[in-house]
């Protein structure tokens, strides 16, 4: 995307969300998009201790790695850091509980879920679950993370909620984008950096999957310049789903930057379909049924254990429902 475009606010909150992505990697996580949605700063002046006992030495700090939350059914991927270093501990179960900030009492509790390890394959530990946040505005959200020896810390984080998702949401039309395929561009290294690119995943656009009326998944993502690392690793779980769901679901990858990719990227020019889609940040995943709906959006990591059962749903004509 061309510089200019992006407001002043839009820049201020990618730079927020680098710094908080890089302290959660240790070394790159930054968000791969250029722009952070308004959750990013939240750790800075939301987190609190709550009333457990803590351990002096052990401080906790989670990060919400999404870029924008709307009104409705929200997927919340969490990061922890412990000590300032990544936790990635498959165990790990963290317990949310989410109260309306712009409400009359602030401290009543709108509801609660836990936040289960989706961190397989992924460079770091990840946290998933999924809220219902049905007002616009300030949203606060616990995090309840359990130590070993049985007590637990409890940390605040600011959530904003915005009135409409600006990026295509679950139950609206699959934007009918024309990405280039094989049969536009036939060196398969100008359509996409992945190394060692799968051609099943680049045969149709996003246009031709809808006319053919049969559900399909639809992933943006740059592997050869994914600065959170896990564009690889979705592209990974993304063929394995391909050959498990083979004349089920189509599958297509959209490459984020048009070749010459080094270029694009020292540009910050992305591909027209992301700007079709309203995307500024990546990799994002879409599942899309039959009809041309999107079923389910995915912002940032994901693996075969919170996939796979949605693909399931989708290739039975089934609503597709939040695997937690």
């Amino acid at each position: 995307m061309a510089q200019g475009v992006l407001s002043y606010n839009d820049h201020l909150r990618y730079f927020a969300r680098r710094l908080l992505f890089l302290a959660l990697i240790g070394l790159i996580f930054a968000g791969c998009g250029r722009v952070a949605g308004p959750n990013a700063a939240a750790p800075a002046d939301e987190t609190n201790s709550g009333s457990s006992s803590t351990s002096a030495d052990e401080t906790f700090i989670p990060i919400l790695a999404a870029s924008e939350l709307s009104v409705g059914v929200n997927r919340l991927p969490l990061g922890i850091l412990r000590n300032g270093a990544p936790l990635n501990d498959p165990d790990l179960t963290l317990h949310l509980r989410y109260s309306y900030l712009d409400g009359t009492d602030q401290t009543a509790v709108q509801g609660e879920t836990d936040a289960v390890y989706r961190g397989e394959g992924l460079p770091v530990g990840l946290y998933v679950a999924y809220a219902t946040l049905d007002k616009p505005g300030g949203w606060s959200l616990e995090v309840e993370i359990p130590r070993p020896d049985g007590e637990s810390q409890t940390k605040r984080i600011r959530l904003d909620v915005i009135e409409q998702s600006r990026i295509p949401n679950v139950g609206s039309p699959a934007i009918p984008s024309k990405n280039l395929t094989i049969n536009d561009v036939p060196d398969i290294g100008q359509i996409s950096t992945d190394t060692r690119p799968d051609p099943d995943l680049y045969k149709l656009n996003v246009a031709d999957a809808i006319a053919a009326n049969k559900p399909f998944l639809v992933a943006f993502s740059t592997p050869g310049y994914c600065r959170t690392a896990v564009c690889g690793p979705n592209l990974q779980v993304i063929k394995q789903l391909k050959d498990d769901f083979q004349g089920q679901v189509n599958f297509i990858h959209v490459e984020v930057y048009p070749y010459p990719f080094s270029e694009s990227v020292q540009q910050q020019r992305h591909v027209p379909a992301m700007s079709a889609w309203n995307l500024v940040t990546e990799p994002w995943t879409f599942l899309v049924d039959g009809n041309g709906i999107i079923q389910a959006r995915y912002e940032g990591g994901i693996t075969f254990t919170e996939l796979e059962p949605a693909l399931r749903q989708l290739a039975a004509g089934e609503p597709v429902t939040p695997q937690t």
